[in-house]
């Protein structure tokens, strides 16, 4: 009886551990099946090499030759008239600032692509207001009544040359090119464009900001 019992507890105890053995192997084979298996592989999409801006570049500065990198997009997200490795944007002005990335399209840079989006009976004109802190605080973009002050305030009054122009761009790193005042590019419907050249050449030019 004591070896028929002995024999019994020897075969549980093997039967046991093959079975453990058993569900060991099974797992070894899943992680390696699983490992081995085929993935889908996704569809490649077209692309179109663009050129976006390498770093913040802020509004009003000349764009310069590291400011531009290339970079493959999807066709289907580049916007219309982004620029492409073939256009040379060097030395152009910035009418709006661009975060690092983003691509660079022809409105984004002074010159016939912004006028040509401004559409027409406007011109783009360069004044310098007499308070630099203002032109600090304007943005392209921003909305403002040009007015021309009298050379003797006490006698002659401020009068309206242009409203709600359109600011297109407000060139960065003044100190070295304007001694005093700021300089900026505004949009101006071309009836009031020679007054506003004739007032920024023979008197001192304010502004106010007008809503949107």
């Amino acid at each position: 009886m004591r070896r028929i019992d002995r024999f019994r507890f020897t075969t549980w105890r093997w039967l046991r551990w093959g079975r453990r053995l058993l569900a060991l192997g099974l797992l070894a084979a899943a992680v390696v099946l699983a490992a081995t298996e085929p993935k889908p592989v996704a569809a490649r999409e077209p692309t179109i090499d663009v050129l976006v801006a390498a770093h913040d570049l802020a509004a009003g500065s000349a764009v310069a030759a590291g400011d531009l990198r290339v970079r493959a997009w999807p066709i289907r997200l580049v916007p219309a008239a982004t620029l492409t490795p073939t256009d040379d944007p060097v030395g152009r002005l910035l009418a709006g600032a661009i975060r690092a990335g983003e691509a660079v399209t022809d409105v984004r840079l002074l010159g016939p692509g912004l006028v040509e989006a401004l559409g027409p009976g406007l011109r783009a004109v360069p004044i310098r207001l007499t308070d630099a802190g203002v032109v600090a605080l304007l943005r392209a973009g921003d909305r403002i009544d040009i007015y021309a002050i009298g050379a003797d305030a006490g006698t002659e009054r401020s009068n309206l040359v242009a409203a709600y122009a359109l600011v297109l761009a407000v060139p960065a790193q003044q100190d070295s090119v304007v001694p005093e005042g700021g300089i900026m590019v505004v949009a101006v419907p071309e009836s009031t464009a020679l007054d506003v050249v004739e007032a920024a050449y023979t008197r001192s030019l304010a502004a106010t900001l007008t809503p949107p």
